[in-house]
């Protein structure tokens, strides 16, 4: 059995799982990176609706989501991915009624615009996939709690899980083994000052040990291990990144964001290359807010390591098609 404890253990653990991703790679007829990668952009202009009957100003000054605005931009966002004009179409190329279809989320720093979660679980139902068959789910089971998630199981609905608590086998997350057969990533754009920015390939630290995590976070050349993951690499079929607002800066304690309408979803199957594009879109605007020496500051260095060592995409621009749908 695998084991995260020792030094040494860990790198036979990352050399085991760079091994496995290869001949794996081979098995499934893949050779590894895709040549090329397309990235989708979809923005709105207004994601709230202003003053009117059922959210007056006095109530919500700043306005109020408009859900068929976010429905709009997800359905844009799978139909450009896929190719399929058809929403229905759109998400039946990816999933089946058969299929557990886990949906992996990030829920610390800034909490994910419920919306946006509600209409892929909406989506994903329309799909044909029973409720009962959709599970959200983090690494950290607090985390979750304090994100208002029910994670009691007695609630009717889609199911919240923590990998923490469902614990794991051989260093992935039972979740991942045992409870689904799909993942959708769903991450938020955001700075972090320890690994540089947190999207698509952060987010699949949770699926790997507390102990892992923190030493992945430590060491984030190395990040990139917990997607390259086998089981985890060949489940996950959609990388989208959350990024209506995406935070550009962080107070020094690690609670206050300083973030901008930007009122966008990113999506690929390639992680590597929507962290790529996300990268640019988040120096772009702290070179606008911060200078142009701050935005040179944000190195990403788990992207290299993720094209490179664990072939899971693409980050050299000629090999990404980024696709605006618009503003």
């Amino acid at each position: 059995m695998l084991s995260f404890t020792g030094s040494a253990r860990r790198l036979r653990l990352l050399a085991l799982i760079a091994l496995l991703t290869t001949a794996a790679s081979v098995l499934w007829g893949s050779p590894g990176a895709p040549a090329s990668s397309q990235v989708v952009i979809v923005r709105a202009e207004q994601i709230m609706t202003l003053d009117g009957l059922l959210n007056p100003t006095w109530l919500f000054p700043d306005g109020r989501i408009d859900y068929g605005v976010i429905e709009r931009l997800l359905n844009e966002t799978v139909s450009a991915v896929t190719g399929e004009q058809n929403t229905l179409a759109a998400w039946r190329s990816l999933i089946s009624p058969s299929d557990r279809v886990g949906i992996q989320i990030d829920v610390a720093g800034i909490q994910p615009h419920d919306p946006v979660l509600e209409a892929l679980v909406r989506r994903i139902v329309d799909a044909g996939v029973p409720l009962r068959n959709i599970i959200i789910f983090s690494a950290d089971e607090t985390e979750l709690f304090r994100a208002g998630y029910d994670l009691s199981g007695t609630v009717p609905g889609a199911r919240v899980m923590a990998s923490d608590a469902i614990k794991y086998r051989d260093g992935v997350s039972r979740i991942v083994l045992n409870h689904v057969t799909k993942i959708i990533n769903l991450s938020r754009l955001r700075v972090d000052p320890e690994i540089g920015m947190h999207g698509a390939l952060a987010n699949y630290l949770a699926v790997v040990p507390y102990e892992e995590r923190t030493r992945l976070r430590r060491n984030p050349d190395q990040l990139a291990a917990a997607a390259a993951i086998p089981t985890v690499r060949r489940s996950s079929i959609l990388h989208i990144i959350h990024a209506l607002e995406p935070a550009y800066a962080v107070s020094d304690s690690g609670r206050k964001y300083s973030v901008w309408q930007y009122n966008g979803l990113l999506a690929s199957v390639d992680p590597v290359a929507v962290d790529t594009v996300a990268q640019g879109i988040l120096r772009e605007r702290i070179s606008e807010e911060l200078g142009a020496e701050a935005a040179a500051s944000l190195q990403v260095p788990y992207l290299v390591a993720a094209a490179e060592q664990f072939r899971l995409g693409n980050t050299s621009p000629d090999c990404i098609e980024v696709v605006q749908i618009g503003p």
